[in-house]
């Protein structure tokens, strides 16, 4: 990933018009010292850059969404949806972007970006929680690509409203008989004791509680007349908005809907309290279309390992919230059956246990004694009111019989269909969310089906802050994003070469890591380039060297540092060696060489020593929203103490001038000092290939028994390519020969 500055951009223009215009042929100042052939003929150059890529003005804008998060969005060249508009969707991790990034806050994004030339028809993808799983297609279209997603529900009424449509007449109660199968499978074998339902009653027509401590609807129900919000906060039991929207960014970065959550993330442990305190519980939303019930549980000591011991009391009849569809899947099935709203607030009691092992319901108190550990289960589908044939034909049949606890071992789902947990594994994610002020609060999430593993199903967080034990709640880690291309390079320079374009290649894998720099913004303070070396058949020495592009407005100035790592063939992680330190900004390997501040020659000779990765880290002043370095890697060979002979990209300015210029003109060399590398005929002496990794060229490139085999026999749409200088087959190094 690369953002272009609108210097770039006007540069890359100029040189466009520039090169348009002149040929070896030409007379002008310009081609003053052009090379001619051993008859004195001048030579005739391809003027063509052999540039894979193209500057887009990107607008992303999800601002109809309100997230007031920054949203992460990933641009691909093609659909990378599974399942599409199946309630399974999901997004292939085998599919990889061509560029990704952070909208701001107020969801919009406005960049110049440097895309692969081929990308014309953009997949704009999401799985940002608050906005959706959303694939949006847009065309790039004179150099401007629009994605303006409308969010489907914006004209819809209010929250308060949609929470009350379900059909008939409300009453309030506590009858578990409205509940679709919630304690037995379809054999009538219970597995759970029938849940409690002591802190109070619920609408018989849509499930939302009676007893809500709080709730974010515009419209508050009678129950929650004489409470203040500043009262709940001051007592821990409910979030300010800071805090709010703090935990949803936390959310956002953990949970990408499509996308499998990391395995640290999902939790086997309950919650301990590390004092007594009293337990509020918010509930952040649902992605789902189903209809389910949350209950909870508690105990001492080890975790229980028969459910028929668990005492589960309800704390929401019915999770859902209204906001499914998510994205591209259509279907509302849910049937206007909301029983929550995203902000709504239960207190969780505490009933002492009795000698029996049941609980003492008539003596509950708010507080919950230190040491105890609180435990959560989702029953899937269980609300009845939605209808008896909803979502329960087919394959899904069995998944009216899920129940998915927080506790390893204490899940269930019925063998069969497409959901079986035979060892009862935990169904549950949690993360830590710091606030501002330094409180930690925990975040949970469920997954309800065995169908994927995104588990952003149903999402609720925990006050107050600082009662639990955080040593097995995971901190969200930063998101990273990830681009590619590989540089490919003839080693005979300036002779002709045979073609195949094999002899050095090096995959440049782009990595930004984003976090909040508590401006509510995800920007990045670092960015790094792996370079890894590969080669086919070569007898020379060849080495690689970078060069660091700065954007404009950006200097050594504007870098806190620059370190160079280098990690051995077969390893993954750097050397540990001493790094020189020349001043405070540089850092780098002790056989890698720094000519100047954007200059560095790397040691391992690529013939003997293929797959090695250098690493430029390059960390900034200040925080960014945008690249602001490109690394560009160039082959070379020492001549002796004092000089250097180097292959760039066309156009590319050697770094040692002075030796590489006397080569201009000999061979099939068209160079001149001011136009290097170019040459005759229809092939480079190299070029970059953008948005593909490596593996892409195992059974071409990279083939032992291609070598010597010139590269438009292994891509047979190169020459018409080449000759049109750009303009038809652009992907075609993504179409190999049979």
């Amino acid at each position: 990933m690369f953002y272009l500055s609108n210097y770039f951009k006007r540069a890359c223009m100029f040189s466009c018009i520039l090169l348009a215009a002149v040929s070896c042929k030409d007379t002008d100042e310009f081609f003053k010292d052009k090379p001619t052939t051993e008859g004195g003929e001048p030579k005739e150059a391809n003027i063509f850059d052999f540039s894979t890529t193209r500057e887009v003005d990107l607008i992303v804008d999800y601002s109809d969404f309100n997230a007031n998060v920054p949203v992460f969005f990933s641009v691909y060249n093609t659909n990378p949806f599974k399942n599409e508009m199946e309630p399974t969707e999901y997004i292939d991790p085998n599919i990889k972007p061509i560029f990704s990034g952070y909208t701001g806050k107020d969801g919009k994004f406005d960049e110049t970006v440097t895309l692969p030339a081929y990308a014309k028809r953009l997949h704009i993808v999401t799985g940002n929680f608050l906005v959706g799983l959303r694939r949006t297609m847009v065309q790039v279209d004179n150099g401007m690509a629009r994605a303006i997603v409308k969010n489907p529900k914006a004209a819809q009424k209010a929250r308060a409203t949609r929470a009350f449509r379900a059909s008939g007449v409300s009453k309030s109660t506590r009858d578990l008989s409205a509940m679709s199968n919630l304690y037995q499978s379809f054999s009538g074998n219970a597995y759970y004791k029938e849940w409690a339902t002591p802190l109070g009653t619920w609408s018989s027509t849509s499930g939302r509680p009676d007893y809500l401590l709080w709730t974010s609807a515009d419209d508050k129900p009678a129950y929650l007349e004489g409470k203040t919000a500043d009262d709940l906060i001051a007592k821990g039991l409910v979030f300010t908005e800071e805090e709010a929207n703090g935990m949803y960014a936390t959310a956002c970065a953990a949970l990408n809907s499509g996308t499998d959550m990391k395995e640290s993330y999902r939790a086997a442990a309950d919650l301990t309290l590390i004092r007594d305190a009293e337990i509020s519980i918010t509930a952040m939303g649902s992605s789902t279309c189903w209809n389910s019930s949350l209950g909870y549980y508690y105990y001492t000591g080890d975790a229980p390992t028969n459910k028929m011991d668990l005492n589960i009391i309800m704390i929401f009849p019915n999770t859902q919230d209204g906001e499914w569809p998510r994205g591209n899947y259509p279907k509302n099935d849910y049937r206007g059956n909301i029983g929550t709203l995203r902000g709504d607030v239960v207190q969780l009691m505490y009933y002492p246990p009795k000698s029996d092992g049941t609980l003492d319901y008539d003596n509950g108190t708010t507080m919950f004694p230190k040491g105890t550990k609180v435990g959560f289960i989702l029953k899937c589908n269980s609300w009845g009111a939605r209808g008896a044939d909803y979502a329960v034909n087919g394959s899904y049949a069995n998944k009216k019989n899920i129940w998915a606890a927080s506790t390893d071992g204490l899940s269930t789902a019925l063998d069969g269909g497409k959901c079986p947990n035979p060892n009862g594994e935990a169904r549950s994610a949690k993360f830590a969310y710091t606030a501002p002020n330094g409180k930690k609060y925990v975040v949970v999430s469920f997954e309800d089906a065995c169908d994927d593993k995104d588990y952003d199903d149903l999402m609720f967080a925990l006050n107050p802050s600082d009662a639990f034990d955080f040593n097995d709640t995971p901190q969200i880690e930063n998101r990273i994003s990830e681009t590619y291309g590989v540089y490919a390079f003839e080693d005979l320079w300036p002779a002709a070469g045979d073609y195949d374009m094999n002899d050095v290649l090096i995959e440049s894998k782009h990595v930004v890591e984003y976090y909040d720099h508590g401006d509510g913004e995800e920007k990045f303070s670092t960015e790094s380039y792996y370079l890894t070396s590969y080669r086919n058949y070569i007898t020379e020495d060849d080495y690689v060297g970078v060069k660091l592009i700065y954007a404009s407005g950006i200097n050594p100035d504007s870098i806190a540092t620059i370190y160079i790592k280098k990690i051995p063939r077969g390893k993954t992680d750097p050397e540990q060696v001493n790094y020189t330190n020349e001043n405070k900004k540089y850092y780098t390997h002790p056989k890698c060489k720094k000519l100047s501040n954007s200059v560095y020659l790397f040691d391992a000779n690529v013939k003997d020593e293929p797959g090695v990765t250098y690493v430029v880290e390059i960390t900034y002043v200040r925080a960014r929203a945008a690249s602001a370095i490109s690394v560009k890697p160039f082959i070379y060979r020492p001549v002796d103490s004092s000089s250097r002979w180097e292959v760039h990209l066309p156009y590319d300015q050697p770094v040692d001038k002075t030796y590489n210029q006397t080569l201009y003109g000999a061979g099939d060399d068209c160079s001149t000092s001011k136009n290097p590398y170019l040459r005759t005929g229809l092939y480079p002496f190299a070029f970059y290939l953008d948005g593909v990794e490596i593996s892409s060229f195992k059974n071409t490139l990279l083939n032992s028994g291609n070598e010597k085999t010139p590269i438009d026999q292994l891509f047979p749409e190169f020459i018409e390519w080449s000759k049109s200088k750009g303009k038809v087959n652009l992907d075609w190094y993504l179409h190999p020969s049979e």
